[in-house]
């Protein structure tokens, strides 16, 4: 097992820090404040009580996120964030399920928003941030690729891009003699 080096793990740890604290924040609630407080945001259905079944996507996103954020410190050692990017490639955790969990965290939670508080303005921007993040996505994989090679293939090739599957990622083992 690979020993953890503090030196590494403390610029990612402050990073990721900056990440949850003012990045995440800015897109899932300063933006979703300033639509549900626009006067043009109209459009609101009414689902009464059930609407308290749209906190369960916001806690499950919100544990995603911190999840996976942890797997960035630790695993790694890197951040979410593209300027600081991770020294070794993430398939543990529920990397080895679904490719992009980070990201899925993200329209967790903006869909419970959009639920909880019954906007239809949220689930628009729900569906803009969508095709932000696979833009993003179609981007970020080029750099894996080309930063980590054959090993990020075999992943790209074993796990998907955004439905999870059920079994999980193994990562191949090297054959040789030794």
């Amino acid at each position: 097992m690979m020993k953890i080096k503090i030196i590494e793990i403390v610029p990612a740890f402050l990073g990721t820090l900056i990440f949850l604290i003012v990045i995440i924040p800015f897109f899932m609630i300063f933006i979703p404040a300033k639509i549900l407080s626009a006067p043009e945001n109209a459009y609101y259905f009414n689902i009464g009580i059930f609407r308290y079944i749209g906190l369960v996507p916001i806690v499950l996103g919100t544990f995603i996120y911190l999840y996976c954020s942890a797997s960035f410190v630790f695993v790694g050692r890197g951040t979410p964030i593209l300027f600081t990017p991770t020294k070794a490639l993430i398939v543990s955790g529920l990397y080895r399920y679904v490719r992009n969990p980070l990201y899925i965290a993200g329209l967790l939670v903006l869909t419970g928003e959009g639920i909880y508080f019954q906007s239809t303005g949220l689930f628009v921007y729900c569906l803009v941030m969508f095709g932000f993040f696979n833009f993003y996505v179609l981007m970020e994989e080029s750099i894996l690729a080309e930063k980590f090679g054959a090993s990020y293939e075999a992943y790209r090739q074993s796990v998907p891009r955004w439905i999870p599957k059920l079994k999980p990622y193994e990562k191949p083992h090297k054959s040789g003699t030794g």
